[in-house]
């Protein structure tokens, strides 16, 4: 808990030295991948959201989903992953859980972008830290890469993919996550943007787990790059449902 405070402290100092909204700032959320664009330098983007599943006999409420994103140089960035603090609740038992998730500590390295913009690839480094509570905690440091690419396809129409290995540390499995997300935006109306995609976690070892989500949402561009956000999904094998709303700023 201290490192949590410590960290939105440190946070929303540099939030004061960088005043200035950023109207071209490109939020990672919502959905499950990330996007391929790097904070700029000295900017500082702050990305927040709730999220309500429900599936299997277990109901979870998410609130915070805070990702803080810094340009430290040309296409480098850092990022703290504060999470959620999240609630469980279970239909047959009535118990209850609670606390904070794991916090993450990550970086963004832009690895090419083409002359005309239209196609940029990047590279996320993340290391998962045992710190929430005993029901959210993975109880190792778990470090995860990241290859994402966004891909132009036409004027309103892109696609982004990413392609995740997080390694197998302690008692934990090692998994690949996949995500393919073609997203448009309306030829008059460039500030709202709608996706919709297919995410996979597919467990490695000698462990038959996988995953399999189809997902949709909308981003709406408002006052001063400012961004709101909705998003849903479905998990095929689990039978469960997501739903969440989320804001994002860049200073």
């Amino acid at each position: 808990m201290k490192y949590t405070h410590l960290i939105v402290a440190l946070c929303f100092l540099l939030i004061s030295n960088y005043a200035l909204a950023q109207e071209n700032y490109t939020a990672d959320r919502p959905g499950i991948g990330n996007g391929s664009y790097v904070v700029e330098t000295g900017v500082f983007g702050l990305e927040t959201g709730i999220q309500l599943s429900t599936g299997n006999a277990i109901n979870q409420f998410d609130i915070g989903q805070m990702l803080l994103r810094f340009g430290v140089i040309e296409n480098f960035e850092l990022r703290a992953l504060l999470n959620s603090y999240s609630t469980q609740y279970f239909d047959q038992t009535d118990a209850v859980n609670s606390g904070f998730q794991d916090l993450g500590l990550a970086a963004k390295y832009k690895l090419f972008e083409s002359e005309e913009g239209k196609t940029r690839v990047s590279s996320i480094g993340k290391i998962s830290l045992p710190v929430g509570a005993s029901s959210f905690t993975n109880d190792e440091i778990v470090p995860t890469l990241f290859g994402v690419v966004d891909q132009s396809v036409a004027e309103n129409i892109s696609i982004s993919s990413n392609l995740g290995y997080t390694f197998g540390i302690g008692d934990l499995n090692d998994n690949w996550l996949f995500t393919l997300t073609p997203g448009f935006s309306l030829p008059n109306q460039e500030n709202l943007s709608f996706y919709a995609g297919y995410a996979g976690i597919y467990s490695g070892g000698n462990i038959n787990e996988h995953y399999h989500y189809t997902e949709a949402g909308l981003a709406l561009i408002v006052n001063d790059g400012a961004q709101l956000d909705l998003n849903a999904g479905y998990e095929i094998e689990q039978e469960s449902l997501f739903i969440g709303i989320g804001f994002a700023q860049g200073f």
